[in-house]
Formats: structure tokens, C-alpha cells, sequence
């Protein structure tokens, strides 16, 4: 995995479809590991509904994922402090896949969602 940052987003709707705003929603991110997770970033929703998270890259190392490449990444959607929603893990999430018609890694943005909350 490369030195530098990545990008992951993440959208959330209501049950009828419509983006989920305003400040009692906050947005964690996390990577998986075998003892203890990695807190990526925290965040609020914006109008559309989507948190976005800037991570470097050595924050999904940590001694209980010793050369670790490819994070396991799950989301938790608080409302005033209080846990509404926890996503499944996204297991191996490769930030650095080669395209096959420029063979380069330009996959470093993720998206993810949109969850609908009911």
C-alpha cells in the first residue's frame, strides 16, 4: 500500500429514501483487526446525506495487523451519541487496484451506501 491518503464515503437515507441530515448524526469508521479496531475518522452528514473521510494510509497499520494492505472497513451511525446503525464489514478493501487500460492505481476514493436507516 502506498504512503499516502485515501478517501472513503459513506451515505445514509431514511426509510422513505431521503438523504439523512443535520448535527445529532455522526459517522465512525473503522478497520477490523484481530484485537482491536482502528478508529479511521469521525464525522458528520452533510445535505446529501454522505460523511467523507480522509485517511493516511499508516492508520490501518496497527500491531495486531502487522503489514496489513487492505482494510476490513465498517461504518457506526450515532444520532445524539447513541448507536442507530452498525454497517457489515467490508473485508480486504483494496484503496490500490490497477486499472486494467491505464495500469495504474487509481482507485484511491471508496463509496459506500447509501444505508437506509429505518
Amino acid at each position: 500500500m502506498s504512503s499516502g491518503l485515501f478517501k472513503i464515503i459513506v451515505a445514509f437515507e431514511d426509510a422513505q429514501g431521503n438523504p439523512l441530515t443535520g448535527p445529532d448524526y455522526r459517522v465512525r469508521v473503522y478497520d477490523q483487526d484481530r484485537f482491536f479496531d482502528d478508529k479511521l475518522g469521525k464525522a458528520g452528514l452533510d445535505a446529501e446525506g454522505r460523511a467523507e473521510f480522509l485517511v493516511p494510509v499508516a492508520d490501518i497499520m496497527s500491531i495486531d495487523s502487522p503489514g496489513e494492505h487492505t482494510p476490513d472497513i465498517y461504518f457506526i451511525l450515532e444520532k445524539d451519541g447513541e448507536e442507530i446503525f452498525r454497517s457489515q464489514v467490508f473485508e480486504n478493501v483494496d484503496f490500490e487496484s490497477i486499472n486494467p487500460v491505464t495500469a495504474r492505481a487509481d482507485q484511491l476514493t471508496r463509496s459506500f451506501g447509501p444505508f437506509r436507516i429505518k
